[in-house]
């Protein structure tokens, strides 16, 4: 079978259906055999925008993606969305093309459209591979999207030369993710028994909650566990949207509102956070007053970072999508958690406090920002998809806008 076709086998066991990149000779047979198979082919104005969608298609289906670039200068534009992939640990399959392996090791100058790609994109990469035999494709790209996928999911590079393209391959059975690579990871009883222990006995627990909730897409099984809990839920800058902002539990990090909620809190239950600088790493700031001695639960997918920003009392390694599940059905013989009168105090102190913000915001011209804000926010759907820049876009934009809807890409 044509090698592209292997490609797109391999592509929608994944659930991929959509190819993100400019047409180009590399990837013509690749781009023609996905629209016959009725896979979407979407070609951006420029490499970077295409990348940047591919990583947000990733964020808002939990699926890893995949963005393809022309050798040398398309390959080259794909790099500012590799960094921040990178950064945001968002699973993307770069496939980078390029000119025949022939030139790899030629001894020329100047040569067109050709330099060593992956030494650019190996810093950022979770990894690299090269096709340098046609018979490698499977085993490559499978490495690929294992690679992406577990522990701390991030973004990976896999280079496709020219001298492959028209290549036939033998045709084997399409495996199954779960046949290659862990897809399903529950936490240890013992975890869940301790867990279940500190939370029972907790007198105020508080769940802080990461934007690794948006990129498991684990908000059904989060709500579920949070609503059993009835405790105070603090989403991380990045966390904004597990719960919508107008939930009864909800109080954003960084207020003066959720910093009565740390203190009072004797235990945290942290769930897809990297517990980093921008949270004081768990163990600054506000989190010396009130109880310092709280206890911490953690659920991490990456064994690596438990316990390096901060000790943790009682770490649950594995996917949050099973192990929020795990809780939710462990605590219900154990107790009904009540709504804490705190809880409900601080809740209708943050209602006050936006509803105030919003009143008050200045009616001028030129439009203040914040004005501009929430007369957006008032013609936005419930069900927003919220692309939010940096800088002071990102305070005016927290301070004004109540956001009600699940992907929050920031």
């Amino acid at each position: 079978m044509a090698i592209s076709e292997r490609i797109l086998d391999l592509l929608q066991a994944e659930g991929i259906e959509t190819l993100w990149g400019i047409p180009d000779p590399g990837v013509q047979s690749l781009f023609h055999a996905a629209n016959r198979r009725g896979m979407k082919v979407v070609a951006g104005h420029h490499e970077s925008a295409q990348a940047f969608m591919a990583d947000a298609e990733a964020r808002m289906t939990g699926r890893p993606t995949i963005v393809t670039g022309n050798q040398g200068p398309g390959v080259a534009n794909l790099l500012p969305a590799a960094v921040s992939a990178s950064k945001e640990k968002v699973p993307v399959v770069f496939l980078a093309e390029q000119r025949s392996r022939f030139l790899d090791k030629q001894v020329r100058r100047a040569k067109f459209q050709y330099t060593d790609q992956p030494r650019f994109f190996e810093p950022a990469m979770k990894y690299v591979g090269i096709i340098e035999h046609a018979e490698q494709t499977e085993d490559i790209l499978r490495e690929a999207f294992r690679q992406a996928m577990t522990g701390t999911p991030g973004p990976v590079y896999v280079e496709y030369p020219q001298d492959h393209v028209n290549q036939q391959i033998e045709d084997k059975p399409v495996l199954a993710p779960e046949a290659y690579r862990l897809v399903s990871q529950k936490a240890e009883q013992s975890g869940i028994e301790a867990a279940v222990e500190l939370l029972a006995g907790a007198e105020f627990p508080i769940i802080l909650a990461g934007t690794g909730i948006h990129i498991g897409r684990g908000h059904d099984e989060f709500q579920q566990l949070a609503e059993a809990l009835q405790c105070p839920v603090i989403p991380s800058w990045g966390g904004r949207g597990v719960l919508p902002d107008t939930h009864d539990q909800v109080m954003p990090w960084g207020t003066e509102i959720s910093d009565e909620a740390i203190k009072a809190a004797d235990v945290v239950l942290a769930i897809g956070t990297g517990i980093g600088e921008p949270l004081k790493f768990g163990r600054g700031g506000i989190w010396e007053q009130g109880h310092a001695d709280r206890k911490w639960i953690y659920i991490e997918k990456d064994v690596l970072n438990i316990g390096v920003n901060r000790h943790i009392d009682v770490p649950l390694v594995g996917n949050l999508k099973d192990i929020c599940p795990q809780l939710t059905t462990a605590l219900a013989p154990r107790k009904t958690f009540e709504r804490p009168q705190l809880l409900s105090d601080l809740i209708d102190l943050m209602v006050a406090f936006r509803q105030g913000i919003i009143d008050e915001a200045p009616d001028t011209y030129p439009v203040h920002p914040g004005r501009m804000i929430v007369e957006a926010t008032r013609e936005s759907p419930d069900d927003l998809i919220m692309v939010r820049d940096g800088g002071c876009t990102c305070l005016w934009e927290g301070l004004y806008h109540i956001f009600k809807g699940r992907d929050y890409l920031a």
